[in-house]
């Protein structure tokens, strides 16, 4: 049995981030960038993860965002330039393999009464499912159904179920205990 020392541990530590090894960057869940943070008077905490569509020409963008509005995990779609009803129909289809199709599902979204929330949002329990269609997939695509046509972006989304577990492992917002006055 081989026994390691305190010393030899932190010199192997040492070493290893002195070799370029670093911890992984806890901004980021494969393709999702997550923001954790605490707000030092009320010591609210929220956690979110987004993952943003830009291409170089292409004047439309689009932002998948996973926070906890009203304490239960939610899937948001912002697509801009697209003025979508109240209610919209939102097809996001995983590619599980680089040789396969989009596993295609369509699912309700709804626009928010809450103004701080900008474009579409799934209730919690269709976020759930999006989330669980997505999977382990690296890729997926979304597809806006409008009247004037069809819009689709593609996007990488790898991490995705890790993004939605600290997202929902923060939901509702915790206060932190305040020291006495």
């Amino acid at each position: 049995a081989v026994h390691i020392t305190a010393p030899i541990l932190i010199g192997m530590m040492i070493a290893t981030t002195q070799a370029g090894v670093r911890p992984a960057d806890r901004k980021y869940e494969g393709d999702w960038y997550v923001s954790d943070q605490t707000d030092n008077n009320t010591g609210e905490r929220e956690v979110y993860a987004f993952q943003t569509y830009l291409k170089r020409g292409d004047p439309t963008w689009v932002t998948l965002t996973m926070r906890c509005p009203n304490g239960k995990p939610t899937f948001f779609v912002e697509w801009h330039d697209v003025a979508f009803p109240d209610q919209a129909v939102l097809t996001i289809g995983p590619v599980t393999d680089p040789d396969s199709e989009p596993a295609e599902e369509r699912y309700v979204f709804e626009k928010s009464e809450d103004v701080l929330e900008r474009g579409l949002r799934a209730s919690p329990e269709t976020s759930a499912k999006i989330v669980s269609a997505v999977g382990e997939a690296k890729y997926m695509t979304v597809t806006a159904h409008l009247t004037s046509g069809t819009r689709i972006v593609g996007m990488d989304v790898a991490g995705t179920q890790r993004a939605w577990s600290r997202v929902s492992r923060h939901c509702p917002v915790r206060l932190m205990p305040r020291p006495p006055l």
